[in-house]
Protein backbone atom coordinates (compact mmCIF):
# COMPACT_ATOMS: atom_id res chain seq x y z
CA UNK A 1 0.00 0.00 0.00
CA UNK A 2 1.21 3.25 -0.97
CA UNK A 3 2.19 5.89 2.08
CA UNK A 4 -1.02 8.24 2.52
CA UNK A 5 -0.77 11.62 1.12
CA UNK A 6 -2.83 13.16 4.10
CA UNK A 7 0.83 14.64 5.47
CA UNK A 8 1.07 16.41 2.03
CA UNK A 9 3.45 13.52 1.20
CA UNK A 10 6.71 13.00 3.47
CA UNK A 11 8.25 16.70 1.92
CA UNK A 12 5.37 18.76 3.07
CA UNK A 13 3.53 18.20 6.23
CA UNK A 14 5.59 15.80 7.92
CA UNK A 15 8.43 18.04 7.27
CA UNK A 16 6.37 20.82 8.30
CA UNK A 17 5.83 19.35 11.44
CA UNK A 18 9.54 20.56 12.79
CA UNK A 19 8.30 18.48 15.54
CA UNK A 20 10.63 15.05 14.92
CA UNK A 21 13.93 13.26 14.51
CA UNK A 22 14.02 10.17 12.08
CA UNK A 23 14.27 7.40 13.94
CA UNK A 24 14.81 3.87 11.93
CA UNK A 25 16.35 1.77 14.51
CA UNK A 26 20.39 2.48 13.05
CA UNK A 27 23.21 4.26 14.87
CA UNK A 28 23.31 8.08 14.54
CA UNK A 29 26.10 10.56 14.80
CA UNK A 30 25.56 13.29 17.27
CA UNK A 31 24.65 16.95 15.95
CA UNK A 32 27.14 19.18 15.21
CA UNK A 33 24.71 22.26 14.92
CA UNK A 34 24.05 24.48 17.88
CA UNK A 35 20.44 25.66 18.55
CA UNK A 36 21.69 29.39 19.47
CA UNK A 37 21.40 31.62 16.27
CA UNK A 38 24.36 33.50 17.62
CA UNK A 39 27.17 33.51 15.11
CA UNK A 40 30.85 33.39 15.95
CA UNK A 41 32.00 34.48 12.80
CA UNK A 42 30.93 36.34 9.55
CA UNK A 43 29.78 40.37 9.30
CA UNK A 44 28.78 41.77 12.55
CA UNK A 45 24.51 42.41 13.10
CA UNK A 46 22.70 45.04 14.44
CA UNK A 47 20.91 43.10 17.03
CA UNK A 48 18.91 46.50 18.84
CA UNK A 49 15.53 44.94 20.19
CA UNK A 50 12.75 46.36 17.79
CA UNK A 51 10.22 47.73 19.00
CA UNK A 52 7.03 45.04 20.22
CA UNK A 53 3.77 45.58 18.83
CA UNK A 54 0.43 45.92 20.82
CA UNK A 55 0.57 42.71 21.92
CA UNK A 56 4.19 43.20 23.69
CA UNK A 57 6.09 40.81 20.61
CA UNK A 58 8.35 41.55 18.07
CA UNK A 59 6.81 40.43 14.77
CA UNK A 60 9.47 38.35 12.26
CA UNK A 61 9.18 41.36 9.87
CA UNK A 62 10.61 43.12 12.10
CA UNK A 63 13.75 40.81 12.19
CA UNK A 64 13.84 40.75 8.47
CA UNK A 65 17.03 43.47 8.11
CA UNK A 66 18.87 41.42 11.19
CA UNK A 67 18.93 37.85 10.29
CA UNK A 68 17.99 38.07 6.73
CA UNK A 69 18.64 34.38 5.59
CA UNK A 70 16.35 32.70 8.64
CA UNK A 71 13.61 35.61 7.62
CA UNK A 72 13.82 34.54 3.50
CA UNK A 73 13.58 30.92 5.12
CA UNK A 74 10.66 31.05 7.53
CA UNK A 75 8.95 33.12 4.74
CA UNK A 76 8.90 29.92 2.21
CA UNK A 77 7.14 28.03 4.45
CA UNK A 78 4.37 30.11 2.98
CA UNK A 79 4.69 28.20 -0.13
CA UNK A 80 2.98 24.84 1.79
CA UNK A 81 -0.74 24.73 1.39
CA UNK A 82 -3.33 23.28 -0.91
CA UNK A 83 -3.99 20.50 1.45
CA UNK A 84 -6.82 17.94 1.16
CA UNK A 85 -9.34 16.26 3.63
CA UNK A 86 -7.38 13.53 5.06
CA UNK A 87 -10.65 11.50 4.97
CA UNK A 88 -10.04 10.86 0.81
CA UNK A 89 -7.03 8.96 2.04
CA UNK A 90 -8.63 7.71 5.71
CA UNK A 91 -12.33 7.41 4.96
CA UNK A 92 -12.42 5.24 8.38
CA UNK A 93 -12.06 8.51 10.51
CA UNK A 94 -15.40 9.05 9.85
CA UNK A 95 -16.58 6.06 11.65
CA UNK A 96 -13.75 6.22 14.56
CA UNK A 97 -14.19 9.62 15.32
CA UNK A 98 -17.67 9.85 14.89
CA UNK A 99 -19.11 11.67 17.31
CA UNK A 100 -16.33 14.56 17.43
CA UNK A 101 -15.91 17.27 15.03
CA UNK A 102 -12.62 16.31 13.34
CA UNK A 103 -15.20 13.58 11.62
CA UNK A 104 -16.70 16.57 10.21
CA UNK A 105 -13.55 18.38 9.27
CA UNK A 106 -9.68 16.92 9.41
CA UNK A 107 -7.85 18.86 6.94
CA UNK A 108 -4.34 19.12 6.16
CA UNK A 109 -2.94 21.90 7.76
CA UNK A 110 -0.61 24.13 5.61
CA UNK A 111 2.63 25.89 7.04
CA UNK A 112 3.09 27.35 10.25
CA UNK A 113 2.74 30.86 8.87
CA UNK A 114 -1.00 30.23 7.72
CA UNK A 115 -1.89 29.06 11.53
CA UNK A 116 -4.14 31.73 12.08
CA UNK A 117 -5.48 31.52 8.93
CA UNK A 118 -6.60 27.65 9.66
CA UNK A 119 -7.60 28.27 12.76
CA UNK A 120 -9.81 30.90 11.39
CA UNK A 121 -11.45 28.80 8.95
CA UNK A 122 -11.79 24.99 9.94
CA UNK A 123 -14.98 24.15 9.56
CA UNK A 124 -14.95 22.51 13.11
CA UNK A 125 -15.96 26.19 14.75
CA UNK A 126 -13.48 26.68 17.49
CA UNK A 127 -15.64 28.28 20.28
CA UNK A 128 -12.51 29.27 23.11
CA UNK A 129 -9.95 31.52 22.98
CA UNK A 130 -7.79 28.62 24.48
CA UNK A 131 -7.76 26.87 20.42
CA UNK A 132 -5.27 29.86 19.77
CA UNK A 133 -2.94 28.36 22.06
CA UNK A 134 -0.46 27.22 19.66
CA UNK A 135 -1.08 29.40 17.01
CA UNK A 136 0.27 32.76 17.81
CA UNK A 137 2.34 33.92 20.99
CA UNK A 138 0.65 37.09 21.02
CA UNK A 139 -2.25 35.07 22.54
CA UNK A 140 0.52 33.23 25.11
CA UNK A 141 1.00 37.33 26.10
CA UNK A 142 -2.29 37.67 26.50
CA UNK A 143 -3.62 34.75 28.58
CA UNK A 144 -0.09 35.22 30.92
CA UNK A 145 -1.51 38.32 31.80
CA UNK A 146 -4.61 37.39 31.79
CA UNK A 147 -5.86 33.61 31.92
CA UNK A 148 -9.05 34.12 32.02
CA UNK A 149 -9.02 34.80 28.04
CA UNK A 150 -9.15 30.65 27.80
CA UNK A 151 -12.60 31.12 28.16
CA UNK A 152 -12.93 34.51 26.12
CA UNK A 153 -14.96 33.61 22.86
CA UNK A 154 -12.63 32.48 20.10
CA UNK A 155 -13.64 35.50 17.43
CA UNK A 156 -13.17 38.19 20.03
CA UNK A 157 -9.69 37.16 20.98
CA UNK A 158 -8.79 36.51 17.15
CA UNK A 159 -9.56 39.63 15.95
CA UNK A 160 -6.61 40.90 18.65
CA UNK A 161 -4.17 39.14 17.07
CA UNK A 162 -2.20 39.35 13.46
CA UNK A 163 0.68 36.94 14.02
CA UNK A 164 1.03 33.41 13.67
CA UNK A 165 3.91 31.18 14.41
CA UNK A 166 7.04 33.27 14.06
CA UNK A 167 10.07 34.26 16.08
CA UNK A 168 8.61 34.87 19.10
CA UNK A 169 7.52 31.19 19.48
CA UNK A 170 10.64 30.48 19.59
CA UNK A 171 12.87 32.94 20.41
CA UNK A 172 10.50 35.09 22.89
CA UNK A 173 12.08 38.79 21.45
CA UNK A 174 15.90 38.67 21.54
CA UNK A 175 17.12 35.38 19.02
CA UNK A 176 21.01 36.52 19.91
CA UNK A 177 20.18 36.33 23.61
CA UNK A 178 17.60 33.60 24.16
CA UNK A 179 18.63 30.43 21.44
CA UNK A 180 15.69 28.57 21.17
CA UNK A 181 13.51 28.16 23.69
CA UNK A 182 10.26 27.23 25.03
CA UNK A 183 7.84 29.75 25.79
CA UNK A 184 4.50 28.00 26.37
CA UNK A 185 4.74 27.46 30.27
CA UNK A 186 2.46 24.58 30.77
CA UNK A 187 4.72 22.65 28.71
CA UNK A 188 7.85 23.89 30.19
CA UNK A 189 6.13 22.92 34.12
CA UNK A 190 5.57 19.42 33.03
CA UNK A 191 8.85 18.50 31.13
CA UNK A 192 10.62 19.67 34.56
CA UNK A 193 14.00 19.13 35.37
CA UNK A 194 14.21 17.07 32.45
CA UNK A 195 14.33 20.11 29.86
CA UNK A 196 17.80 20.94 31.28
CA UNK A 197 18.76 17.45 29.34
CA UNK A 198 16.73 18.14 25.93
CA UNK A 199 18.24 19.59 23.44
CA UNK A 200 16.51 23.62 23.14
CA UNK A 201 15.43 22.65 19.21
CA UNK A 202 13.67 19.94 21.09
CA UNK A 203 11.70 21.66 23.63
CA UNK A 204 10.92 25.11 21.24
CA UNK A 205 9.25 22.40 18.54
CA UNK A 206 7.90 19.97 21.55
CA UNK A 207 6.03 22.79 22.79
CA UNK A 208 3.06 23.00 20.14
CA UNK A 209 4.05 19.63 18.83
CA UNK A 210 2.68 17.87 21.73
CA UNK A 211 -0.50 15.51 23.11
CA UNK A 212 -2.31 17.91 24.79
CA UNK A 213 -5.91 18.66 26.08
CA UNK A 214 -7.77 21.46 27.88
CA UNK A 215 -8.94 19.97 31.30
CA UNK A 216 -10.05 21.88 34.00
CA UNK A 217 -12.62 24.69 34.38
CA UNK A 218 -10.18 27.58 32.89
CA UNK A 219 -9.99 24.92 29.86
CA UNK A 220 -6.37 26.04 29.81
CA UNK A 221 -3.83 23.31 27.74
CA UNK A 222 -1.86 20.98 29.51
CA UNK A 223 -0.11 17.69 28.92
CA UNK A 224 -1.63 14.67 30.43
CA UNK A 225 1.79 13.89 32.11
CA UNK A 226 4.41 15.66 34.47
CA UNK A 227 7.65 14.31 33.57
CA UNK A 228 9.11 12.61 30.94
CA UNK A 229 8.99 9.09 32.01
CA UNK A 230 4.99 9.82 31.58
CA UNK A 231 5.05 11.00 28.37
CA UNK A 232 4.30 7.42 26.84
CA UNK A 233 0.70 5.97 25.47
CA UNK A 234 0.35 4.05 28.77
CA UNK A 235 0.93 6.17 31.15
CA UNK A 236 -1.03 8.99 28.86
CA UNK A 237 -4.16 6.45 28.96
CA UNK A 238 -3.41 5.63 32.80
CA UNK A 239 -3.88 9.39 33.59
CA UNK A 240 -6.80 10.42 31.35
CA UNK A 241 -8.29 6.89 33.20
CA UNK A 242 -7.64 8.67 36.37
CA UNK A 243 -8.93 12.25 35.43
CA UNK A 244 -11.94 10.34 33.68
CA UNK A 245 -11.30 12.46 31.01
CA UNK A 246 -13.69 12.36 27.73
CA UNK A 247 -13.05 14.24 24.86
CA UNK A 248 -16.46 12.97 22.67
CA UNK A 249 -19.05 9.98 23.40
CA UNK A 250 -19.44 7.64 20.65
CA UNK A 251 -22.69 7.67 19.43
CA UNK A 252 -22.97 3.87 18.42
CA UNK A 253 -21.51 2.20 21.21
CA UNK A 254 -21.63 5.08 24.03
CA UNK A 255 -17.84 4.35 24.98
CA UNK A 256 -15.79 7.88 26.32
CA UNK A 257 -13.57 8.41 23.75
CA UNK A 258 -10.33 10.50 23.70
CA UNK A 259 -9.17 12.20 20.90
CA UNK A 260 -5.46 11.82 20.49
CA UNK A 261 -3.76 15.44 19.15
CA UNK A 262 0.05 15.31 17.36
CA UNK A 263 2.43 13.11 20.12
CA UNK A 264 5.86 13.92 18.22
CA UNK A 265 7.31 15.28 21.61
CA UNK A 266 5.97 12.32 23.33
CA UNK A 267 6.92 9.54 20.38
CA UNK A 268 10.68 10.81 20.52
CA UNK A 269 11.15 12.37 23.85
CA UNK A 270 8.92 10.59 26.40
CA UNK A 271 9.68 7.22 28.24
CA UNK A 272 13.18 5.38 26.88
CA UNK A 273 13.09 7.91 23.99
CA UNK A 274 13.52 7.21 20.24
CA UNK A 275 17.19 6.20 18.56
CA UNK A 276 17.38 9.19 17.73
CA UNK A 277 16.81 11.23 20.23
CA UNK A 278 18.83 9.22 22.94
CA UNK A 279 21.52 10.57 20.29
CA UNK A 280 20.83 14.45 21.34
CA UNK A 281 19.51 15.06 17.90
CA UNK A 282 16.60 17.82 18.17
CA UNK A 283 13.82 18.78 16.20
CA UNK A 284 15.49 21.60 14.47
CA UNK A 285 18.92 19.19 13.88
CA UNK A 286 16.66 17.68 11.50
CA UNK A 287 14.20 19.40 9.95
CA UNK A 288 15.86 23.08 9.92
CA UNK A 289 19.51 21.95 8.63
CA UNK A 290 22.74 24.02 8.47
CA UNK A 291 22.54 26.05 5.30
CA UNK A 292 25.02 28.80 3.91
CA UNK A 293 24.53 31.70 2.02
CA UNK A 294 26.26 33.29 -1.06
CA UNK A 295 28.52 34.50 0.94
CA UNK A 296 29.51 31.56 2.77
CA UNK A 297 27.53 32.85 6.05
CA UNK A 298 26.32 29.55 7.95
CA UNK A 299 22.86 29.97 9.54
CA UNK A 300 20.33 27.76 10.43
CA UNK A 301 17.40 27.23 8.17
CA UNK A 302 13.49 28.38 8.82
CA UNK A 303 11.64 26.71 6.19
CA UNK A 304 11.01 23.57 7.86
CA UNK A 305 10.76 20.26 5.25
CA UNK A 306 11.44 16.91 5.78
CA UNK A 307 15.26 15.59 6.15
CA UNK A 308 14.69 13.76 3.24
CA UNK A 309 14.25 16.38 1.39
CA UNK A 310 17.86 17.96 2.13
CA UNK A 311 20.41 15.81 0.08
CA UNK A 312 23.17 17.90 1.57
CA UNK A 313 21.93 16.74 5.01
CA UNK A 314 21.74 13.08 4.14
CA UNK A 315 25.52 13.44 2.49
CA UNK A 316 27.14 14.99 5.38
CA UNK A 317 24.95 13.89 8.40
CA UNK A 318 22.80 10.78 7.44
CA UNK A 319 25.07 9.04 5.35
CA UNK A 320 27.64 8.59 7.86
CA UNK A 321 24.95 6.00 9.50
CA UNK A 322 22.46 4.99 6.76
CA UNK A 323 23.40 3.56 3.55
CA UNK A 324 19.95 4.52 1.81
CA UNK A 325 17.79 6.55 4.70
CA UNK A 326 14.78 7.72 2.24
CA UNK A 327 14.62 3.44 1.52
CA UNK A 328 14.52 2.96 4.90
CA UNK A 329 12.17 5.45 6.28
CA UNK A 330 9.77 4.74 2.89
CA UNK A 331 9.65 0.96 4.19
CA UNK A 332 8.47 1.81 7.77
CA UNK A 333 6.20 4.18 6.63
CA UNK A 334 4.65 1.56 4.05
CA UNK A 335 4.36 -0.82 6.78
CA UNK A 336 2.95 1.52 9.65
CA UNK A 337 0.34 2.65 7.50
CA UNK A 338 -1.22 -0.60 6.34
CA UNK A 339 -1.26 -1.57 9.53
CA UNK A 340 -3.13 1.73 10.48
CA UNK A 341 -5.61 0.76 8.40
CA UNK A 342 -6.09 -2.92 8.97
CA UNK A 343 -6.36 -1.65 13.16
CA UNK A 344 -8.77 1.39 11.89
CA UNK A 345 -10.83 -2.05 10.42
CA UNK A 346 -10.80 -4.12 13.09
CA UNK A 347 -11.95 -1.33 15.40
CA UNK A 348 -14.94 -0.65 13.03
CA UNK A 349 -15.72 -4.14 13.65
CA UNK A 350 -15.85 -3.90 17.46
CA UNK A 351 -17.87 -0.92 17.07
CA UNK A 352 -20.36 -2.37 14.28
CA UNK A 353 -20.21 -5.91 16.84
CA UNK A 354 -20.71 -3.51 19.68
CA UNK A 355 -23.85 -2.23 18.72
CA UNK A 356 -26.01 -4.77 17.22
CA UNK A 357 -25.00 -6.64 20.73
CA UNK A 358 -26.74 -3.90 22.42
CA UNK A 359 -29.68 -3.68 20.07
CA UNK A 360 -30.50 -7.38 20.76
CA UNK A 361 -29.57 -7.01 24.06
CA UNK A 362 -26.88 -9.67 24.78
CA UNK A 363 -24.64 -7.10 25.71
CA UNK A 364 -25.17 -4.68 28.99
CA UNK A 365 -24.32 -3.69 32.63
CA UNK A 366 -20.56 -4.83 33.42
CA UNK A 367 -19.95 -6.60 30.27
CA UNK A 368 -21.10 -3.78 28.32
CA UNK A 369 -19.24 -1.14 30.62
CA UNK A 370 -16.16 -3.37 29.62
CA UNK A 371 -16.33 -3.39 26.15
CA UNK A 372 -16.74 0.10 26.07
CA UNK A 373 -13.52 0.59 28.20
CA UNK A 374 -11.50 -1.81 25.76
CA UNK A 375 -12.93 0.50 22.73
CA UNK A 376 -11.61 3.76 24.37
CA UNK A 377 -8.04 2.14 24.48
CA UNK A 378 -8.11 0.32 21.38
CA UNK A 379 -8.52 3.54 19.61
CA UNK A 380 -6.50 5.85 21.75
CA UNK A 381 -3.48 3.32 21.25
CA UNK A 382 -4.55 3.38 17.58
CA UNK A 383 -4.76 7.54 17.13
CA UNK A 384 -1.47 8.13 19.00
CA UNK A 385 -0.03 6.28 16.18
CA UNK A 386 -1.95 7.89 13.31
CA UNK A 387 -2.65 11.32 14.43
CA UNK A 388 1.69 11.60 14.85
CA UNK A 389 3.25 12.93 11.97
CA UNK A 390 5.95 10.34 11.23
CA UNK A 391 3.86 7.70 10.27
CA UNK A 392 6.55 5.37 12.36
CA UNK A 393 9.69 7.16 11.28
CA UNK A 394 10.57 9.06 14.42
CA UNK A 395 10.03 6.11 16.93
CA UNK A 396 9.17 2.43 14.77
CA UNK A 397 9.59 0.35 17.56
CA UNK A 398 7.29 2.56 20.24
CA UNK A 399 4.88 2.59 16.51
CA UNK A 400 5.06 -1.27 16.23
CA UNK A 401 3.99 -1.82 20.21
CA UNK A 402 1.56 0.60 20.10
CA UNK A 403 -0.34 -0.85 17.41
CA UNK A 404 -0.29 -4.00 19.07
CA UNK A 405 -2.02 -2.81 21.60
CA UNK A 406 -4.80 -1.64 20.23
CA UNK A 407 -5.35 -4.81 18.10
CA UNK A 408 -5.03 -6.74 21.58
CA UNK A 409 -8.04 -4.50 23.11
CA UNK A 410 -9.87 -4.76 20.41
CA UNK A 411 -9.22 -8.85 20.67
CA UNK A 412 -9.99 -8.49 24.24
CA UNK A 413 -13.52 -6.81 23.49
CA UNK A 414 -14.65 -9.20 20.38
CA UNK A 415 -14.10 -12.16 23.03
CA UNK A 416 -16.53 -10.61 26.28
CA UNK A 417 -19.37 -9.42 23.01
CA UNK A 418 -18.68 -13.55 21.86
Amino acid sequence: MATRTRKKTLGVWIAATCAGVLAVGLAACAPTMNDNPAREDGPALDVRLPAPNENGIVTADQWEAVYPNEYATYQQNGENTGGKEVSEDYPEIKVLWEGASYAEAYHEPNGHTYALKDVSETPRDPQLASCLTCKSSEFIRMQSADPTLNKAPFDDILAQVSEPISCADCHVDSPRDNGAVATRQFFIDNVGDAAAGLPAGAMSCGQCHNEYFFPGENKAADNPWKSLAEATPDAILANHNELGYVDHVNPRTGAEMIKVQHPEFETNYGGEMSPMAQRGYSCSDCHMAPSVDENGNEYKSHLWVSPLENDDLIANDCANCHADIKAEVAAIQEKTVEREHAVAARIEGLIDATEAAIADGSLAGESLDAVRDLHRTAQFYWDFVMTENSEGAHNSELTEETLDKAEAAVDEAMALIG
